[in-house]
């Protein structure tokens, strides 16, 4: 049971790195992740063994046991470090956007476009630190300053235009 809990958690964070691979220029941020599916393929192999083990007392099958569950610690801990260790590093990734907000053209034929509208509706924000940050992108020059993007407007507001005086 707990394997496949830490398999969904994986494949989360693949699905998260999927949508938002624009905004990181490296692809190590995917590797706690990666971790996190490999102990899950160990954790449910540990599993049946562990179920084989209840009904056969073999010295081998005890050893592989305890090796596998020494292989998962060991991979769990790896991921938890990497994820530790790299979510550090993903403060210097976001400060990069603001090139992305920079060449943000609103058409939904630019990948950078999409992206940034992609992140901002799931992350539900405006901007990396706030709504501030599109002031001064060529995006808000041709809005005459009065706009931020549609994908910055909350969800319950269903009138929203991007104008500033709306949430």
């Amino acid at each position: 049971l707990m394997g496949l809990l830490v398999a969904l958690s994986g494949f989360y964070l693949l699905l998260f790195y999927g949508k938002s691979s624009l905004f990181f220029t490296h692809r190590y941020i995917i590797l706690p992740a990666v971790f996190a599916l490999a102990s899950a393929a160990v954790l449910v192999v540990v599993g049946c063994l562990g179920s084989l083990l209840s009904f056969r007392d073999s010295i081998f099958l005890q050893g592989l046991f305890v090796f596998l569950l020494v292989l998962v610690f060991t991979l769990e801990s790896t991921a938890s470090a990497l994820a530790f260790f790299h979510s550090k590093k993903l403060d210097s990734e976001l400060a990069s956007l603001s090139g992305m907000f920079q060449q943000y053209t609103g058409s939904s034929q630019s990948h950078i476009s999409w992206a940034v509208d992609g992140a901002q509706e799931e992350l539900q924000c405006c901007g990396v630190q706030d709504y501030k940050d599109w002031m001064g992108t060529p995006w808000f020059n041709r809005t005459g300053g009065l706009s931020v993007p549609c994908s910055c407007c909350n969800s319950t507001f269903l009138s929203c235009n991007g104008t500033l005086d709306q949430p």
